[in-house]
């Protein structure tokens, strides 16, 4: 924990005191060196004579309009800048003041002192206007290719973390041990800014749950991506936006929070920009620690369906501790056409988990034959480094474009757990310990170039190239008699998991009036290798795949528009699907991995139609995929009471789903948005002789509403439900909760306080069955308690909310050619 924080505290303070060195109080009295000249000034509102504090102050030679020094005023608007002997003009500039400029600066080598005096910078009605417009962005605006949910708008996901967030997101779920789905599946993509990330990983759900919320921007669902993307995942993409600036001087925000189960933390979005230097940083830190929980009871029958024996488990835990990241970046505007783009993230975190598993066995009369306890002290050191550059060239014609990107993202992982079990099941005291050591490396290398034919055709293509390395070591050693520990052969092994994939694509598109036409192929080369080496078993998977996209687009009126999209997706299972042992918590229900597991191939097809109403919109879809080779989690029961579960290829699935999204403002001060999910899928399978064939039904909704009280205070309630659904082993019962939060600007629009209350109710909880011909049961299990009330506060530096009842038009709904992509 200590060089956890340590290293995020230096990193902080490298970003931080040169960026902030300038606004140090300004000190009139300072000496002078000799040969300078020192300039001192004040900037100041036009007409009450109000301070600008973190303004922007610049000093150019007038020769040649070079930089020559600049900074910001300190909290009295006060500034002071040392430059030499010559002749100079200076320009103030703050966020909704129009720039103000200073000439005839004239710094003799007799002069030690330059007062500017009192400086007057003008409100800019039009760049208020705008700031206004962007700072009330709808809570969720929609596209027929995309859904955007913008994060900031939702007054429930105050101290929330990337998890939260997306389980208030419309489409995504996330169960309570963090599994994430999209339109009911696993099988997704998630990014950052339109690329793989080490903020989230792959199939890291803990890096999810470490995330600071008060750093993301907005969340984009991709369901049909075109060839431009990689062919991971699918249900699509989930692609987070994290919160970035562009204009001059400095400006973002900073947030805290604390709450209750223990839920502490700030974090910072800043932008610094001059002239042709823009530097952007992101930071987050928290520490949570919250109860969870469950119980399994098992029952397991012989080959006529009698009992045998019964085991009733309950789980008494507490998990988390601290995490965080910082990410430093620059952009560099070498001219109007040339930019490049460098950043350098860093996330890490340490965690003590604490388990309690209680074992209760009874006979095939229910009679208690004894009491046995588990206990599990683990502890999770993680540390992950992500080196960024892209270079991007723009041309003199519209849109025109091509774009480089290099990523290097190292990650080690460590998890070490201190196991006693004493009881009816051991004679002497059970002592037992583990290590797993995970080092990943990732190198992407990407290149996208758009070339536009007239007004309204366009062609893509990129190159891109992912390597992957995975070392992961599992060892469990037990205590003997003699007080040593020695390796459990059984539970010691080292995966070795490499996997390259080369791609190319295509896209044409075109637009024939009301039409929109656009078709795209893909190609991958992937070379895998998954190696067991202390078991000698090596799996390798070559080949070459290819992924065809379209989409045609009718815009039937102004209000009117229907698109259908076509796809082909690939599901590769990740690493940890492929670990013969991840954890041995619970010795006697284990989960093992499958190195034999082969990739899922999907075929989608999509149709939308998004209608314009007077005060709101409604967008109605409908999607139907076909996938082999579906990988299914299962449960096996084993001959000495105990239990396996272990992901299996089956044969394939059909998942058909209807979507309906409405967004409507009743009142001004009233507005709502609701959507209503319908899946089905029908799973066909065997593994060993038993069929695990399934027909399932799943109903999902979500209902926002929001209430405007004035211009300062505001109200959300937003209630989520997932209804049941039928496994290929049994039931997943339905999971509901409620959210409520509040915001109240201070300070003159410049902060905000936040208060948000979690699944109020406390019902966010995993509830199954399973019914085998020999194992039957029911549990429920929380993974970490999601009930909970956090207060936040954020302050907007040179940032100011004007007028908080402003609200877009049209619902929060966009024309899917209105813009392009942001990445």
């Amino acid at each position: 924990m200590i060089r956890t924080v340590y290293t995020l505290t230096l990193a902080f303070l490298l970003f931080a005191f040169p960026v902030f060195l300038s606004a140090q109080p300004a000190n009139e009295g300072a000496t002078v060196p000799p040969g300078k000249i020192m300039i001192t000034g004040q900037l100041v509102q036009q007409g009450n004579q109000a301070p600008l504090e973190f303004a922007t102050i610049s000093v150019y030679a007038s020769k040649d309009s070079s930089l020559v020094n600049g900074g910001l005023t300190d909290v009295n608007g006060k500034f002071q800048l040392i430059v030499k002997p010559g002749k100079y003009y200076a320009v103030a500039q703050f966020i909704g003041y129009q720039d103000k400029m200073i000439s005839d600066i004239n710094a003799t080598k007799d002069k030690k002192r330059i007062k500017l005096g009192a400086i007057p910078l003008r409100e800019d009605a039009v760049a208020l206007e705008e700031v206004e417009v962007v700072a009330e962005k709808s809570q969720m605006t929609f596209k027929l290719d995309r859904k955007v949910f913008n994060v900031g708008k939702d007054l429930t996901n105050a101290g929330a973390t990337a998890a939260d967030i997306l389980d208030n997101v419309p489409s995504i779920s996330v169960d309570v041990e963090g599994n994430v789905s999209l339109r009911g599946s696993q099988n997704v993509r998630i990014l950052i800014n339109g690329k793989p990330s080490g903020l989230v990983g792959v199939g890291d759900i803990e890096a999810l749950r470490r995330m600071q919320g008060d750093i993301i921007e907005r969340i984009e669902l991709i369901t049909n991506p075109s060839a431009r993307y990689e062919a991971e995942g699918e249900a699509g993409i989930i692609n987070i936006i994290l919160k970035k600036d562009q204009e001059k001087g400095l400006n973002g925000s900073i947030s805290a929070n604390t709450g209750f189960p223990q839920n502490h933390g700030a974090s910072y979005s800043l932008n610094y920009r001059q002239r042709n230097l823009n530097l952007f940083s992101n930071f987050g830190v928290s520490y949570r620690k919250a109860p969870g929980g469950g119980f399994n009871n098992q029952r397991f029958l012989d080959e006529n369906g009698n009992l045998e024996s019964a085991r009733y488990t309950t789980r008494d835990q507490e998990r988390g501790g601290w995490g965080g990241n910082i990410q430093l970046g620059a952009d560099y505007y070498i001219d109007d056409y040339n930019t490049l783009t460098g950043s350098v993230l860093y996330r890490g975190g340490q965690d003590d988990n604490e388990s309690i598993l209680t074992y209760e066995d009874y006979d095939s009369n229910f009679n208690l034959l004894g009491t046995t306890v588990r206990t599990d002290n683990e502890t999770e050191d993680e540390h992950n480094i992500e080196t960024a550059l892209t270079y991007r060239r723009t041309f003199d014609t519209k849109d025109r474009e091509f774009v480089f990107d290099f990523r290097l993202i190292e990650d080690q992982d460590t998890e070490r757990s201190d196991f006693l079990e004493e009881g009816f099941l051991q004679e002497n005291p059970l002592v037992q310990r583990s290590v797993i050591t995970e080092n990943e490396r990732n190198i992407l290398f990407q290149s996208d170039y758009v070339h536009p034919v007239g007004e309204n055709t366009r062609f893509e293509g990129g190159l891109r190239a992912a390597l992957r390395t995975i070392e992961n070591a599992y060892e469990l050693e037990e205590q003997g008699a003699n007080g040593e520990f020695s390796v459990v052969p059984q539970f010691d092994d080292e995966l070795e998991y490499i996997e390259n994939v080369y791609a190319a694509y295509v896209i044409a598109g075109t637009e024939i009036g009301p039409i929109g036409l656009q078709g795209g192929l893909r190609a991958e080369y992937s070379d895998i290798s998954a190696s067991l080496l202390e078991s000698n078993v090596r799996n390798d998977q070559n080949y070459l795949s290819f992924f065809p996209s379209a989409s045609l687009t009718y815009k039937l009126t102004d209000q009117n528009q229907l698109q259908a999209s076509y796809s082909r997706r690939i599901s590769r299972p990740y690493f940890r699907l492929l670990l013969p042992f991840s954890n041995f918590g619970d010795r006697l229900n284990l989960w093992s991995g499958n190195p034999n597991l082969t990739p899922e191939f999907t075929d989608s097809y999509e149709l939308g139609y998004l209608f314009y109403l007077p005060k709101g919109s409604i967008l109605l879809g409908g999607f139907y995929r076909y996938t082999t080779d579906v990988i299914e989690r299962v449960t096996l029961p084993q001959a000495d009471g105990t239990t396996l579960r272990r992901p299996i290829n089956l044969s394939d699935r059909d998942a058909y789903g209807l979507e309906m999204n409405i967004s409507y403002d009743f009142f001004d001060w009233w507005s709502a948005n609701s959507d209503l999910n319908f899946f089905r899928a029908i799973t066909n399978g065997s593994f060993e002789g038993v069929d695990y064939s399934a027909d399932t039904y799943i109903w999902t909704g979500r209902i926002n509403t929001k209430l405007d009280f004035g211009e300062r205070f505001d109200m959300q309630l937003s209630y989520n439900y997932r209804g049941p659904r039928q496994t290929t082993q049994g039931r997943r019962e339905s999971v509901q909760s409620l959210n409520i939060g509040m915001s109240l600007e201070i300070l003159s629009g410049r902060g905000t306080l936040t208060l948000s209350a979690r699944d109020v109710f406390n019902t966010r909880i995993r509830r199954s069955t399973i019914d085998l011909p020999q194992l039957q049961g029911e549990s429920e299990f929380q993974w970490r308690r999601s009930q909970g009330v956090v207060l936040g506060f954020t302050y907007r530096l040179n940032q100011k909310k004007k007028d908080w009842g402003r609200k877009e038009k049209r619902g929060g709904f966009e024309d899917s050619r209105s813009s392009g992509d942001d990445y």
